[in-house]
């Protein structure tokens, strides 16, 4: 079982709507979606960093002209 369903499983559990335990859990486990998010992100922008590095070659190789490889790593982070 992964660590956010976990978290989840925690959170979804029967207790009253104002305890500790269940507030401790939603918090838990909107730590652990963010921190997903982050780390998805960070490597979507190593990808992209590493796309623009390639030669021409490379680029042919799956599909990409170089025009498309500069506008898709010049997407920020969050994008």
């Amino acid at each position: 079982m992964s660590t956010l369903s976990s978290v989840r499983s925690f959170a979804c559990t029967d207790a009253p709507s104002f305890s500790l335990s269940r507030t401790v859990g939603l918090l838990a486990g909107a730590v652990v979606v963010g921190i997903e998010a982050v780390m998805t992100r960070a490597e979507l922008a190593r990808s992209r960093r590493q796309l623009a590095q390639l030669d021409e070659r490379l680029l042919r190789d799956i599909g990409l002209d170089r025009g498309a490889a500069r506008h898709e790593a010049t997407k920020g982070f969050w994008a």
